[in-house]
């Protein structure tokens, strides 16, 4: 049976290609919209640099995209913009926030101690819900349970360079399946599965063909799978975090 740990190594391997040298040049960057300034012209922030330009597309301002950034004759080219999911914002507030540590150690404990995941998983939320010190965090530790009950195990993740990355699973009767967030890699979806002859398969969905062929190139870095495929479509969270409303459980105040 296909396992989470059978994700763990893929999941690190994904979170720190942003030390890449060829990140800034390949993947796309972080675009956020400051202003409207007139017929197709907006105030844009990216990263340091605060810019006008135009776009055909409407955009909202405030929002943020990921967004492939070139130098042109005329100045920076600014294009296929995506919007960053509402879950992404979030993460920064999320009160839970494991490290790729506490990642490992929760999946050793289920293979030492013979546990499902999400046995494990749920009682490591259990013994924090009582101790919640504010609403925020009650609300946020009960969308993670019902998460659970769902069958989704579903945690924010920070890397070494203090980046939150969402990562969810959940698992089927053939094969695991996925969905992850990373700020340099936007939204991946995939299913790991066993084939006949026992081999572990891999297919991700990314958002764009830039994703794609950044990955395709680091093929030989996502180790442990006997055949991988990359494709290019929409994902959709397995669990979304950012709809629930507890009030229906308790209405607690402050």
């Amino acid at each position: 049976m296909i396992q989470p740990a059978h994700l763990q190594n893929l999941l690190s391997q994904m979170a720190t290609t942003k030390g890449n040298k060829e990140l800034n040049a390949t993947l796309p960057m972080l675009l956020r919209i400051l202003d409207k300034k007139g017929v197709d012209k907006y105030l844009v922030q990216l990263g340091k640099l605060v810019i006008e330009t135009q776009s055909n597309k409407e955009l909202s301002v405030g929002a943020n995209y990921w967004a492939s950034v070139k130098q042109g004759k005329d100045g920076l080219v600014i294009s296929d913009l995506i919007k960053q999911p509402k879950m992404l914002e979030n993460l920064h507030n999320a009160r839970l926030k494991l490290n790729p540590s506490d990642l490992k150690d929760l999946l050793n404990e289920t293979q030492n101690g013979g546990k499902q995941l999400e046995s494990v998983f749920k009682d490591f939320l259990l013994e924090r819900l009582p101790l919640a010190s504010s609403k925020q965090e009650f609300i946020e530790l009960s969308n993670l349970l019902i998460a659970l009950q769902n069958g989704v195990f579903s945690m924010v993740i920070q890397d070494s360079n203090g980046k939150d990355n969402l990562v969810q699973m959940k698992k089927q009767v053939d094969f695991l399946e996925f969905y992850s967030i990373f700020p340099h890699l936007g939204e991946i979806s995939g299913i790991v599965s066993r084939d006949s002859q026992g081999d572990i398969n891999l297919r991700l969905q990314v958002m764009s063909e830039k994703i794609q062929r950044f990955l395709i190139n680091s093929l030989h870095e996502l180790k442990g799978f006997s055949d991988i495929q990359i494709d290019v479509g929409q994902n959709i969270p397995l669990w979304d975090l950012s709809s629930f409303e507890p009030s229906y459980i308790l209405n607690l105040k402050g």
